[in-house]
């Protein structure tokens, strides 16, 4: 796609479930955040150990996957340095799953093999359902989503996308359902934001030294969300819960290529992402 402190307890599920993300009912609307966010700052500085409610503690948690490509946008399938995007996002995913589900965490993934070819905002939607259903299920719970893709530009490292406006979908060929769907609320881009940063802070500290960090930015400073396009990402315009679209690499550089396309290198990404979901 072109373009902490350590704590006892995973950090990005209390950010959420501090921010107020209901489990039933109007379960999409998330309370205001203002005063929460503080609480945030406080915690990535001080430690989570005496302002952490014990009902977050045993809050159930999902994680949805979103290995980005093919869709009817883009294949992502141009062969860059021996491998393709959709390819190392495919992996990569497995690899994070494995991680998650290791730690106790549900995972949803919106493919369930490499070649699936899915609509952006078809994704979203899966999400979004598998979200509800899981929210119901589990009274306190959270859910987060998480969309992997590789970039192709002139620079090189990882960047971290989170919808900081609202958008206006447009489809793909002009005639799908829903167009002019307008999304996500402010209280879904500012859930999201902190998921990005939490997610960036891993990252950084995991990746040093191996990939460069390009930090976080908003959806409309990507091709699809920039002024006069979308103004956000589809699946973020859609998106119920949190959500953070991640550039694991620049995959026409071939120094990110030649990281990524190794197995080392993949379990790392995937140990990158996770850390920040469980504020390792």
């Amino acid at each position: 796609m072109k373009k902490l402190k350590s704590c006892v307890l995973p950090l990005i599920f209390i950010f959420i479930a501090a921010a107020g993300l209901a489990s039933s009912g109007d379960w999409e609307q998330l309370s205001d955040i203002t005063e929460n966010m503080n609480l945030i700052r406080q915690i990535q500085v001080s430690g989570a150990e005496n302002i952490v409610p014990t009902p977050v503690k045993a809050a159930k948690r999902l994680v949805c996957i979103d290995p980005g490509h093919p869709s009817p946008f883009s294949g992502g399938d141009t062969v860059q340095h021996g491998t393709t995007e959709f390819h190392i996002n495919w992996v990569v995913a497995l690899k994070l799953q494995q991680v998650l589900k290791s730690k106790g965490v549900e995972v949803m993934m919106t493919k369930s093999v490499e070649s699936q070819n899915i609509d952006n905002r078809v994704r979203a939607i899966m999400i979004n359902e598998a979200a509800e259903e899981f929210l119901k299920n589990n009274p306190g719970g959270t859910a987060v989503t998480v969309h992997l893709h590789c970039d192709s530009s002139p620079q090189n490292g990882f960047t971290i996308y989170y919808p900081d406006q609202k958008g206006k979908y447009s489809g793909v060929s002009g005639d799908e359902p829903d167009i002019g769907t307008i999304g996500p609320d402010e209280k879904i881009q500012k859930t999201s934001k902190i998921l990005a940063d939490a997610v960036h802070a891993a990252m950084a500290s995991k990746l040093k030294g191996k990939l460069k960090d390009l930090g976080v930015k908003g959806d409309s400073r990507t091709l699809v969300g920039s002024p006069g396009h979308q103004g956000a990402l589809t699946f973020s315009i859609f998106s119920k819960i949190p959500t953070a679209t991640i550039e694991m690499v620049v995959l026409n550089n071939p120094g990110d290529a030649k990281f990524i396309k190794t197995e080392a290198g993949q379990q790392l990404m995937a140990e990158a992402i996770a850390g920040g979901l469980l504020g390792k």
